[in-house]
Parts: structure tokens; C-alpha cells; sequence
């Protein structure tokens, strides 16, 4: 009896023991391995070397992104956030619409960069008419950018790119509405090009009034006012008149008012000069109002 409760009690000693063990080697292992992460998050560790970027920018500043990239070599290997990485670069570079970040072992990160495609120049409905007042299209220069997915931006540009997007058609409109306006002034000017015109400035107030201002080859400076609704039916039946016999006659149209049911209203640069013309060709004179 003495022998086996001695022996038993020996046992238990042992499994205590080893229990003892077993967590202590637990916390060992536990404390090692914060230890070492602790170790591998330090941004003097794993130094990245090299920030390689993938593409090749054409409108963003490399200098403005090699500030960036600059604090990235700051860190480690592990010690990056690239989450973090990559909002800076949306955040604080505006040509950038999208960016992919890869680390390289052991020391290289790779930036691959989509900037938005700017195809118009942008104002709001709000700015154009504080900034228009008494002033021409050409003076305004608080205008920002539109991307092909009707996206409004605003970089700050260099003198080359002014000159460059200058000559962008401008659009104009409440910014809720960017989207919707960009659509309808690509439809706008496709049905244009029937008569040779392009758009120099097309958008709608805040009222919501559509309003165009058109060119031909530089010469013809045209201002056309529509509705609110059903825009492109006037519109069509404007170009189907001066897309036929009177198309000669279009240098000299000054401005038109579609807003009409049954018909539209022109202004002529020179009124009584087209008439006699007019007159002479057989043209019905109920055109002119």
C-alpha cells in the first residue's frame, strides 16, 4: 500500500511538472515570436532599396511621387503598410485614378500607376456663373478636368499642360451631374460634325438649361440655347435646315434659340445683307425671325 500511494504521488509530481513545462515552453515560444515580429516591423530592418514603378507616367509629376516613394524606402520590407502606401498616393496625387503596390523580396517595391484620361475641361454650373460675368470663355481659368468616366478632377498643372487642355472642349454643369453631361455633349457633338461644327463650350445651369457655344474651323463663333427637355430632337431639326442649301450661310448665324415647339429663332451677324441673298436664292424668309 505504501509503495503504490508513493509511486502515485510521484506520478502526479511528473505531470505537474510537465504541464509546468509544456506552458512555459508555450510562453517562450509566444514571447520569441513577438519578439521577432517586433523585430521585423522595425523600418531599419529589410530597408527597401529600390521603388521600381511599373509604367510610364504621362501627366504626373515624378517629382511629387519620388516624395512619396521616398518615406516607402524609410521602411522595411515588413514594416510597410501598403494599404497605407497606396492611399497616399490617391490622397495626395491627383492625376492618380488607381494604384497597384507589390513587394519584391527582398528589398524591391513595385508601383504600377492608372491616371485618369482627362477629355474635356470641367467648371461647375456654380463657378461659370460667378467667373463668366462680362468675361469670354478663354479668361476662365478656375476650370478643373473630366476623365473619360465622367470623373472631376483637379491637378495642379504646369504651363505645358495649360497650353495642352486648353484647347479641350469645356463643360459645365452641378457637379452631381458630370456624368450625365459628359454622355449628352459626346451625343451633342457627334450629331455636330453633320455641319462641320465643334463644341467650344456645352453644359447646363443650374436651372438646368442647356446651353452650347460652337466654332467651324476657328471662324464661326455660335451661341445656341435649348430647353430642359428632349434637347437633341431641336437640335437635330437645326442641323437638318443648314446641313442642305443654307449651310453657307451657317459663318454667319450669330445665335439661335431652339427653345421653341414649332421652329427656332436666329440672330445674323449680318441681318439685312443674308436677306437680300436669301431673297434672291428663293429661300422661304420664314427662317429668319
Amino acid at each position: 500500500m505504501g509503495d503504490s500511494g508513493q509511486e502515485q504521488s510521484e506520478n502526479k509530481w511528473t505531470l505537474i511538472i510537465g504541464r509546468l513545462f509544456l506552458v512555459l515552453l508555450v510562453i517562450s515560444l509566444l514571447t520569441s515570436s513577438v519578439m521577432l515580429v517586433s523585430w521585423l516591423n522595425k523600418p531599419g530592418n529589410f530597408p527597401f532599396k529600390k521603388v521600381e514603378l511599373v509604367n510610364r507616367l504621362e501627366n504626373q509629376e515624378s517629382s511629387e511621387l519620388q516624395i512619396i516613394a521616398a518615406n516607402a524606402l524609410n521602411g522595411g520590407f515588413f514594416s510597410l503598410d501598403v494599404d497605407e502606401f497606396r492611399s497616399d498616393l490617391l490622397s495626395q496625387l491627383p492625376w492618380v485614378q488607381s494604384v497597384s503596390v507589390r513587394k519584391v523580396w527582398p528589398n524591391k517595391l513595385l508601383v504600377e500607376i492608372a491616371e485618369y484620361k482627362p477629355v474635356v475641361r470641367w467648371v461647375s454650373a456654380e463657378d461659370l456663373l460667378k467667373t463668366a460675368r462680362g468675361s469670354s470663355l478663354n479668361e476662365i481659368d478656375n476650370y478643373q478636368l473630366l476623365s473619360q468616366e465622367g470623373i472631376i478632377f483637379a491637378p495642379k498643372l504646369t504651363k505645358m499642360q495649360k497650353y495642352k487642355f486648353n484647347n479641350m472642349a469645356l463643360l459645365s454643369g452641378p457637379k452631381v451631374s458630370a456624368k450625365h453631361v459628359l454622355k449628352k455633349c459626346v451625343e451633342i457633338s457627334k450629331d455636330l460634325k453633320q455641319i462641320d461644327l465643334a463644341i467650344k463650350h456645352c453644359g447646363m445651369n443650374k436651372r438646368r438649361t442647356w446651353k452650347l457655344s460652337l466654332t467651324q474651323n476657328m471662324d464661326v463663333n455660335l451661341d445656341i440655347k435649348l430647353g430642359k427637355e428632349n434637347i437633341l430632337q431641336p437640335l437635330e431639326a437645326f442641323i437638318e435646315v443648314f446641313s442642305g442649301k443654307l449651310k453657307p450661310y451657317l459663318k454667319s448665324v450669330e445665335y439661335a434659340d431652339l427653345r421653341y415647339s414649332n421652329g427656332f429663332s436666329i440672330k445674323w451677324n449680318v441681318r439685312h445683307e443674308l436677306q437680300d441673298t436669301l431673297k434672291k436664292d428663293g429661300t422661304n424668309k420664314s427662317l429668319i425671325k
